[in-house]
């Protein structure tokens, strides 16, 4: 069992870190209803593999006279932007124990939050000072001055997380949907391979290409599980999918029409091995990769990965001003979940640590990545 580190003490509250989450932090979290009413609500099912990939991850823990109140990870994806190497800190799971979390009744505007000191409470000033430098997290000595960032994904109706990030001194720099991808009988496609080891430095050269106008592009995960699947076309990659399997425990799909839907396709024996009220499994599509023209073939890429890995249902999240979601949202073939569901929408929230002007430019004039498995 590892040890926690105390960060910060403030008379009876204290800030805890771990480097891996403990049982009580899983414990937390797994009780934690993620989702809004009015959206789906669920609980996660894998968190503890999710929570453990990376190479430097940092689990604070908010305590009160040595109770928890609180939790939040700090998952480190070293970035460069516009040659500026940096620290990016994603914030996952952060989750305030009840009754000390109210429910907002608006969205706080830059007005409401130009003195941050005065519009804070007393708990949200205590924890400022990790978000101004997310570095003491690590043990011994860090350099003050290095340039970093701090950001998250936070859905547009969740007005307690996006008033807490303003707080936080996280900014909007663009906005991402979330959708899905159905096919309730997908069709086998014998174009589709995985890719060799002696194969992977090409497509990663690819895959980095088409990705070299977003800001917070990282590779680490692809390949995972021998997982990215492609459609060749003579001898080169046109098409290509990281792939990642997540189930939620479902509280509620969110709307009474997908309700009934889960319900009812329960019923049917043909339907009812694919969809269940209680719970939804689907893949995470990242790394998504398409050359110019071949659009048919990433959709034949899609569904072929749904048929191999016996699913009907996949998940993307993209930023509203990318290429790749013009591609989607103009070519409206996703299916009819997408039909009943539609998108899901947050706001990319980020805080700049001594960042250039120049660089954090680039952050609000060009598409930011988000992977869709770090953040479902």
């Amino acid at each position: 069992m590892e040890i926690s580190r105390t960060l910060l003490t403030y008379h009876s509250l204290t800030i805890e870190v771990e480097t891996s989450p403990g049982e009580e932090l899983m414990e937390h979290m797994h009780q934690t209803v993620m989702g809004q009413p009015g959206g789906m609500q669920y609980h996660h099912t894998d968190l503890e593999q999710k929570m453990k990939s990376g190479d430097e991850n940092y689990f604070m823990y908010l305590r009160k006279s040595g109770k928890m109140l609180g939790s939040g990870g700090f998952c480190n994806k070293p970035t460069e932007t516009a040659g500026i190497a940096h620290d990016s800190w994603l914030i996952r799971y952060f989750s305030i124990k009840a009754p000390i979390r109210g429910l907002p009744r608006k969205r706080k505007s830059k007005e409401d939050l130009k003195d941050e000191n005065k519009r804070t409470t007393v708990l949200g000033r205590f924890i400022q000072p990790v978000f101004a430098d997310p570095a003491q997290l690590r043990e011994g000595e860090t350099r003050a001055d290095q340039p970093a960032i701090v950001f998250a994904i936070v859905d547009q109706t969740n007005l307690r997380s996006m008033n807490f990030s303003a707080q936080m001194g996280l900014e909007t720099v663009g906005s991402m949907a979330a959708f899905t991808f159905s096919r309730l009988r997908p069709r086998r496609s014998n174009r589709i391979e995985t890719v060799e080891e002696n194969q992977r430095a090409n497509i990663l050269k690819q895959i980095r290409e088409f990705y070299k106008e977003y800001t917070l592009f990282y590779s680490d995960n692809i390949f995972n599980n021998d997982d990215y699947f492609v459609i060749k076309e003579g001898g080169r990659m046109v098409a290509g999918i990281q792939v990642y399997p997540v189930t939620w425990k479902v509280v509620d799909f969110g709307n009474k029409l997908t309700n009934r839907a889960a319900s009812l396709f329960g019923k049917i024996p043909s339907l009812s091995k694919r969809i269940n009220k209680d719970e939804i499994s689907f893949l995470a599509f990242d790394a998504i990769y398409c050359e110019p023209g071949y659009e048919k073939l990433l959709y034949e890429l899609m569904e072929g990965v749904l048929e191999r890995k016996k699913h009907f249902l996949a998940m993307m999240m993209m930023d509203l001003e990318s290429d790749l979601y013009a591609l989607f949202k103009e070519k409206k073939k996703l299916g009819i979940l997408h039909k009943i569901q539609g998108n899901s929408y947050a706001d990319i929230r980020v805080r700049f640590i001594h960042m250039p002007d120049a660089v954090k430019k680039h952050f609000f004039d060009r598409p930011t990545y988000i992977p869709t498995y770090d953040n479902s």
